[in-house]
């Protein structure tokens, strides 16, 4: 874990949402009104940007619902006013992927800006690395134009991130492209006690006695490497609780409201906020999964769809490689929404 002294270097976990923080609490100062309202304008960006993408993939009846059921749904609502890193995380992706859909073949600009949306998002969630080549490949063109566009994304991402990367080799045991919890978060997923949702590692699941950080994480990633070579069947087995923790329920925001105000949210309503959340996350994932049927007279699916699948799936394949969680698919909300409204899509008639 990160080191208990502050003055020790440490990169365990991602700098983003802690450095938005520190900025915001230089300029306002240091009040629990900063988290809320950055929170909630970060919230409300988000859904714009959603609604936006959503009236390009789908008809403009279903873009407004799905924005509004995103807008009202009590989960995102919640943690949007918390000091998580969610709902920053979910604005920068959906500003990638707007920046990405607006034209049908984007612009070195907004290539350049998309990146950039992109690095600020890997430094949230590092995983997010994933769509700087994944996005720009899944734009309608030639391959070569394909491969131009990603190479160009994946350059401003790598030179945004190169700063940071340069700061933990000098300043860790070893390089780290931005944290040093990936080996952990593996080794979570593939010990012989997982169960596919968060646990805590101990000295026994290996890696005993081991100093440095950066030297940590490269043991935790030999003991999943490790672990998953001597049960790879049971492995294969955890991608289904992980999968199922990950998108059937919404319910980590209740549960961290009461954890910090235990006085306000006594056991009943605890329940019904946990079942308000999943009840309103279902509606959006259920339709956003009928947006990949096959059917028949439905138009192909839009960039902004195709776009918000591909940063929905290479989620998925990061949590079923690691460990899964409801709060995980927090930022993919506006992104579900997106897929909602293309569900909808329907071919234009062909006049006779």
């Amino acid at each position: 874990g990160p080191a208990a002294d502050p003055s020790v270097p440490t990169a365990f976990y991602p700098v983003g949402y802690p450095a938005l923080l520190g900025a915001l609490y230089r300029v306002f100062g240091v009040s629990p009104a900063v988290v809320v309202v950055s929170g909630a304008l970060l919230g409300a960006l988000t859904v714009a940007l959603a609604h936006r993408l959503a009236l390009r993939a789908g008809p403009p009846l279903a873009a407004h619902l799905a924005a509004l059921l995103f807008a009202l749904a009590p989960g995102p609502v919640v943690f949007a006013v918390t000091p998580m890193s969610e709902t920053l995380c979910g604005a920068l992706l959906a500003g990638a992927v707007y920046a990405l859909a607006r034209a049908p073949s984007p612009s070195a600009r907004r290539l350049v800006v998309a990146g950039t949306l992109l690095a600020a998002a890997a430094y949230v969630r590092p995983q997010s690395l994933l769509l700087a080549p994944l996005l720009p490949a899944l734009l309608a063109g030639t391959a070569a134009l394909r491969l131009r566009r990603a190479a160009l994304v994946t350059a401003t991402v790598a030179a945004l991130v190169a700063p940071w990367t340069i700061r933990n080799c000098r300043a860790l045991d070893g390089c780290a492209v931005i944290s040093t919890n990936g080996g952990s978060n593996l080794a979570i997923g593939a010990v012989a006690r997982a169960t596919g949702m968060y646990l805590t590692l101990t000295a026994d699941d290996g890696c005993r006695g081991v100093k440095g950080e950066r030297a940590r994480e490269r043991c935790w990633q030999r003991v999943a490497v490790e672990s998953v070579r001597a049960a790879p069947l049971r492995w294969l087995r955890l991608a289904w609780p992980k999968l199922y923790v990950t998108y059937a329920n919404e319910t980590f925001p209740a549960d961290y409201l009461r954890e910090a105000r235990p006085d306000l949210v006594a056991p009943p309503r605890h329940e019904r906020l946990r079942d308000a959340m999943t009840w309103t996350w279902w509606p959006l994932w259920v339709t956003a999964l009928l947006a990949l049927l096959p059917l028949p007279r439905r138009a192909p699916l839009a960039p902004a769809a195709t776009l918000s699948l591909g940063a929905v799936a290479a989620t998925t394949a990061t949590h079923l490689a690691v460990f899964g969680g409801d709060r995980y698919h927090l930022p993919l909300v506006g992104l579900v929404a997106v897929l909602a409204a293309a569900a909808f899509r329907r071919r234009p008639a062909v006049p006779p």
